[in-house]
């Protein structure tokens, strides 16, 4: 029986020890399903990514051309340093140390507790801690940099990317609460984790070359990557002024030899070595996918450092020039390397004509003399003589809408060369020609006719009587620029001996002809031909058309009738105005201004009856021709003898002058907001002109001058305009 009794406690523990292996069996069972099966992929990539080094391979922008394939801008050949995430963060001696602990164990590395397992690399970390100061200190040295200034480039990297991965796990943990899961415990690797970071940037030959050798050290902590730097070749220009044709008071045989610097760069513009929030909004680097990937645009921008137009050009074609990054990828196990080349950005060549765009910036320099208050000028009595002005001044191809030059003063250098701050001088980095809005004055007296006309409210030949002032009731307001009391001429009326058509009036200059047009039209229209013009559409305002209703609307005539010679709730753009122009001379053919070689542009056709088209012409032709125009002649104080006012030999010109009271100047700089500049009270000067060769009758281009709180439009702007016909003919525009 006690045998028996035995045996059968025996088999009793053979089966519960058999059920006991089964069930531990079962549970290893379910342990490798999981981690082969459910788990297998995304840990079988997880190991394979600690077993890959990640690096990205620049890119360059592409090239800046002129019209005429001058290099404009473009990336050179440059050496960058980056580091891996360990280093910056101060893993990396610790890392090392474990690696070392466990190939020295004498058990495998799972069959320790965690205590032993810190005190065996407790024994490794100190030589690799002595390592990793030295790397560092080392690397410092070499790149000429403080120990200090390094640590804390180290420190914005380790920081940036933890912030990256505190994020990234913010927004699992949230997608898995979301779907009922259990949250992660802990954040997980991120792929910038494993990659390089950019440390020094334009590193010279010789320091790349003691980097390089650092990193053929220590690999997977250094590495020295081929890079490029922005480069403007047209940084320093000498330019010859020719003075031959200037007013009086500034003649001279002897031309000036003007150096300029940076003639180009309000144009060109620049890039800056940071990305901005809207740069990431835009178009990120990566982003995480649906299934929680991490996935990569190469062609996106990096948090920190990355290379991004800022203004200018370089901001305009961002798109066109920039490039896209190569990847490389190491395997530590077999040191083989897997490699996506980079793809440079594309060349952008612009309609600008670089040697012209410094001969007109040469004109509107300080020391030519031009662009400072002058005693010939008429002025306010809170600006100095010799006190230099901001200017502008654009070139248009009438037949292509190609923009030739677009130049502005002051420079960032005006200061340097005159020895005074021009007015406005704090906003030495913008481009007047493109990024400022002024009224128009005068210069919209021919579209407000071509308006009347479309809009049937004037016929082509009408004549209208000028009085001095448009209100009966008050002579105060809404008058004729001539008009005083004192003057025994005080009417164009009188002057003419006549009723005004539309070629006096344009040559005169006649704000009764105008403000008469306007009235006809009322805000509304008027407004919408201005709009239909081109006008405030690049840059501008034009009242809206509820506004302009609302003029009407109050039967406000004042305000109506002020728009008619650009006055009032109008602003526009030198370079609108020239497209406007342009447009003249097209016969009513709207075309966007283009600052691309050869770049398709839509156009708008009004078709204007030519015989209308051709008595503006004549008008403007008169504005310079005939002796009572206001582009004509100036008055020289000195002597109360005359110049041309539009001094240009040998070309045929289509003329018109303003002058428009100056409120305060509205700088519109895209996401920088709107800036207003402090001014005087001193108008502001224009000029636009259509020019040709000598005996055409068909304009080749359009130009428009500002000079502001110049005074008289004829007096100041006119030299100027002068001055850059003449640039077109040296050039070989007009010859």
């Amino acid at each position: 029986m006690a045998r028996k009794s035995a045996q059968r406690d025996l088999r009793s523990r053979f089966k519960i020890l058999f059920v006991l292996i089964v069930a531990a069996s079962c549970v290893l069972f379910v342990r490798l399903f999981i981690l082969t099966v459910v788990q297998g992929e995304s840990l079988a990539r997880a190991a394979e990514e600690r077993l890959d080094v990640e690096s990205f391979l620049a890119t360059w922008r592409g090239k800046l051309l002129d019209r005429k394939g001058r290099v404009l801008a473009q990336d050179v050949a440059s050496y960058d340093a980056a580091v891996s995430y360990p280093l910056a963060k101060g893993t990396w001696a610790r890392d090392h140390a474990t690696m070392s602990a466990k190939k020295g164990a004498s058990k495998t590395w799972r069959q320790l507790s965690q205590k032993q397992r810190d005190v065996l690399i407790a024994n490794e970390l100190p030589p690799w801690v002595a390592k990793q100061r030295d790397l560092i200190s080392i690397l410092a040295e070499r790149a000429g940099v403080s120990l200090d200034e390094l640590r804390t480039r180290l420190d914005a990297i380790a920081t940036r990317v933890d912030a990256q991965s505190a994020a990234v796990f913010r927004r699992q943990k949230e997608k898995r609460l979301a779907a009922g899961q259990d949250p992660l415990v802990e954040p997980q690797e991120i792929s910038e984790m494993r990659e390089m970071h950019m440390v020094f940037q334009d590193l010279s030959n010789d320091v790349a070359a003691e980097l390089r050798k650092l990193s053929d050290l220590f690999p997977a902590a250094v590495a020295v990557i081929d890079a490029s730097r922005r480069q403007q070749p047209w940084d320093d220009v000498e330019v010859e002024f020719a003075c031959a044709n200037l007013p009086r008071a500034l003649r001279s045989a002897v031309p000036l030899v003007l150096t300029l610097e940076a003639p180009l760069d309000q144009l060109v513009g620049s890039t800056r070595d940071e990305t901005w929030t809207g740069d990431l909004e835009r178009r990120p680097f990566e982003r995480i996918g649906e299934d929680e990937r991490t996935e990569i645009d190469l062609g996106g921008y990096r948090a920190g450092r990355d290379t991004v137009g800022a203004r200018g050009f370089e901001r305009r074609f961002e798109d066109r020039l920039r490039g896209s990054r190569g990847q490389s990828t190491r395997r530590l196990d077999s040191a083989t390397e897997e490699r996506i080349e980079p793809v440079p950005g594309n060349d952008v060549t612009l309609s600008i004509d670089a040697q012209l765009q410094v001969r007109v910036q040469a004109a509107l320099d300080p020391r030519s003399g031009l662009t400072c208050v002058q005693r010939w000028q008429s002025h306010s009595k809170s600006l100095d003589e010799n006190e230099p002005l901001p200017a502008a001044a654009v070139i248009v191809d009438v037949a292509t809408g190609e923009v030739l030059a677009a130049a502005s003063t002051p420079l960032p250098t005006s200061r340097k060369h005159t020895g005074r701050a021009p007015i406005g001088s704090e906003s030495a980095s913008i481009n007047r020609a493109l990024e400022a809005a002024y009224p128009p004055g005068s210069l919209v007296k021919p579209l407000v006719y071509l308006a009347a006309l479309a809009e049937g409210v004037a016929a082509e030949d009408e004549r209208i009587e000028c009085n001095g002032h448009f209100f009966k009731d008050r002579i105060d307001i809404a008058r004729c620029w001539i008009y005083r009391d004192h003057n025994k001429v005080s009417t164009h009326t009188k002057m003419t001996g006549g009723p005004l058509g539309i070629e006096q009036a344009i040559a005169h200059s006649c704000n009764i002809y105008f403000y008469t047009l306007a009235n006809r039209l009322g805000a509304a229209r008027l407004c919408a031909w201005y709009r239909k013009f081109g006008l405030g559409t690049m840059g501008g305002t034009i009242p809206s058309e509820e506004a302009a209703a609302l003029v009407d609307a109050r039967h406000d005539q004042f305000s109506a009738v002020s728009l008619g010679i650009g006055q009032g709730p109008i602003t526009v753009t030198p370079l609108e105005l020239a497209s406007a122009y342009a447009m003249i001379a097209r016969g009513g053919s709207v075309r966007p201004a283009s600052f691309l070689l050869g770049g398709e542009s839509t156009t708008t056709e009004y078709p204007f009856a030519p015989t209308a088209v051709a008595r503006v012409l004549d008008g403007l032709h008169d504005v310079v021709s005939k002796s009572y125009g206001t582009g004509n002649h100036m008055k020289q104080n000195s002597d109360g003898s005359y110049d041309p006012a539009i001094d240009a030999p040998g070309v045929a010109i289509w003329a018109k002058t303003g002058t428009a009271q100056a409120p305060p100047l509205k700088i519109d700089r895209d996401q920088d907001g709107v800036a207003e500049l402090p001014i005087t009270d001193a108008d502001h000067a224009w000029c636009a002109a259509l020019v040709a060769r000598a005996g055409e009758r068909t304009p080749r281009y359009a130009i428009t001058v500002l000079v502001e709180h110049g005074g008289g439009g004829g007096h100041t702007a006119g030299p100027v305009m002068g001055a850059v016909i003449r640039a077109l003919v040296t050039e070989g525009y007009l010859k």
